[in-house]
């Protein structure tokens, strides 16, 4: 039996540090990735509330790689800690440049988000 309060998630996320551009409704916005994963993304600060979650996010993992351009839901805010973010559509290849990035990331650069 798993131990209790072991949280399962469909995709390993990880801690990071990346300036992402938010496309809402009302317009584009700068913010922060803090975590990522296959899936999803938190975003800080926490994003303005909107009629639809549906927004376009647009970042890059490093600077020597292109940008990944994908369609997002707003699944939850929350103010002080950010805005969770689920892709809506994002192709595969993103998904595992996304994954290969951080498995091959030296252990002090990149660590598993709790």
């Amino acid at each position: 039996m798993p131990e209790e309060g072991i949280q399962r998630r469909r995709y390993p996320r990880y801690s990071t540090s990346l300036d992402a551009t938010v496309y809402l409704a009302t317009g584009a916005i700068e913010a922060r990735i803090v975590q990522i994963s296959r899936g999803g993304c938190l975003i800080f600060p926490p994003l303005p509330s909107q009629p639809s979650p549906a927004i376009k996010l647009s970042f890059q993992l490093s600077p020597d790689m292109p940008s990944i351009n994908c369609k997002a839901e707003i699944v939850y805010n929350i103010m002080d800690r950010g805005s969770g973010i689920a892709f809506s559509e994002i192709s595969e290849y993103n998904r595992d440049l996304i994954r290969d990035h951080f498995e091959n990331q030296p252990a002090e650069k990149c660590s598993p988000a709790p």
